[in-house]
């Protein structure tokens, strides 16, 4: 390995040490972690701290010794901004370094049935929003590293076009293209991926190393295939998408125009429809309001409209399970708040057709983190460049 690629790579793992670590880590600390001498260890967080990537703390002192410095990312020295969009509106919020939320804003807007270009200019209004409130203490604006968008659909990876949004309306629209060419995200980098995609990263942080199914419900359903910490990205980068499983050859129409898939059944936009109501309803909204028409009793209405739902996900996660040879589902989004009670029907449908349940039980879990997952991990991915290249970020702060 060159001398440069060397130096390139050690600096990115000592930033992602130390941001990874449960608590903050001296240099002697950091170069136990990472196995690196403590001279070059040194050396190397002495540059991240001329770069304002890495921040130290107050010396502590403990028994005899010398005093231990500890080390952490620095704090509000420059920005990662996220985008989310959903069926319903926009929202933007700015992170630092440490992934702490300096700024944020959204915006009610309906996408389906409109032009990309009103959510595109949305999206304009909201960045320049945010940039201006997560500067308005400093002094000078604070560095950009870039912006991603998380989206309800399947990204092009060479391009971010939208190739296919089912709950936008949206076909073969060069979304990250015309971002780019808003005057509020002049010079930034630009970049797009799906909201599930975006959504998972803070469950591997949570979960280092293991391999599970992640099912999440929001604008429509979707998920990830994490295998030993990583996710499966696939051929086009596609992998995950549960909620285009067909559970009923011929059922309902789905919003990608082919019949039974499982967003046709329990997609938060699926359940309105039903339902009658609008898009502020929660998930436990429309299953009650779907039991009172169902059942002759609430209990009995609602029991019958989660046994539904648990049955369409039981059978789509029995086939995945039945290829990917796993024995642990993580639900989250909408799904979450309602996992208690669809995943004994869950469970008993992978019982009935899951290969994997004669190895041991499948475990149905849910989510604990929070509501904006997809729209935190946006910001998180814009932050990618600096974690994976910090030595071009120390050479452009120079």
């Amino acid at each position: 390995m060159q001398s440069t690629h060397l130096r390139e790579h050690n600096l990115s793992l000592c930033l992602r040490t130390l941001t990874s670590a449960p608590e903050p880590l001296s240099r002697a600390g950091l170069a136990a972690r990472t196995g690196l001498t403590k001279p070059t260890v040194s050396k190397l967080v002495e540059e991240l701290i001329g770069a304002g990537l890495v921040a130290e703390d107050a010396p502590l002192i403990h028994g005899t010794g010398r005093p231990m410095v500890p080390l952490r990312p620095a704090r509000g020295t420059l920005l990662a901004i996220g985008l989310e969009v959903t069926a319903d509106g926009v929202s933007c919020l700015a992170t630092d370094l440490t992934g702490e939320v300096l700024a944020a804003a959204d915006e009610p807007l309906t996408a389906a049935g409109n032009p990309p270009s009103l959510v595109i200019e949305a999206c304009g209004r909201l960045v320049a929003q945010v940039r201006g409130a997560a500067s308005a203490e400093s002094p000078t604006p604070l560095p950009v590293v870039g912006v991603c968008a998380a989206l309800p659909g399947r990204i092009d990876p060479a391009d971010g076009s939208v190739l296919s949004a089912p709950g936008l309306d949206w076909k073969d629209v060069p979304f990250v293209a015309r971002l780019r060419e808003r005057p509020e995200l002049a010079g930034l980098t630009v970049l797009a991926q799906n909201d599930n995609r975006l959504s998972v990263l803070t469950e591997l942080d949570q979960r280092p190393g293991q391999s599970f199914l992640y099912l999440r419900g929001h604008t429509g359903v979707g998920g990830a295939v994490v295998l030993g910490g990583r996710v499966l990205e696939g051929e086009h980068g596609w992998a995950g998408e549960f909620g285009h499983m067909v559970v009923e050859p011929g059922g309902a129409l789905c919003r990608c125009g082919r019949r039974g898939c499982l967003e046709a059944y329990v997609s938060a936009h699926a359940l309105r429809e039903r339902a009658g109501l609008g898009p502020a309803a929660s998930l436990e909204e429309l299953v009650d309001a779907l039991a009172r028409e169902s059942g002759d009793g609430r209990a009995d209405g609602r029991s019958e409209v989660i046994g539904t739902i648990g049955r369409a996900i039981g059978t789509a996660v029995a086939n995945a399970l039945n290829v990917l040879d796993l024995s642990t589902v993580v639900l989250s989004g909408h799904l979450a708040p309602i996992g208690e009670e669809i995943g004994p029907v869950i469970s008993e449908t992978v019982a009935e057709h899951a290969l994997a349940t004669e190895a041991g039980p499948i475990t149905i879990e849910r989510s604990d983190a929070p509501a904006d997952l997809a729209l935190r991990g946006a910001a998180r991915w814009a932050l990618e460049p600096v974690f994976a290249a910090p030595g071009q970020w120390i050479a452009r702060a120079a």
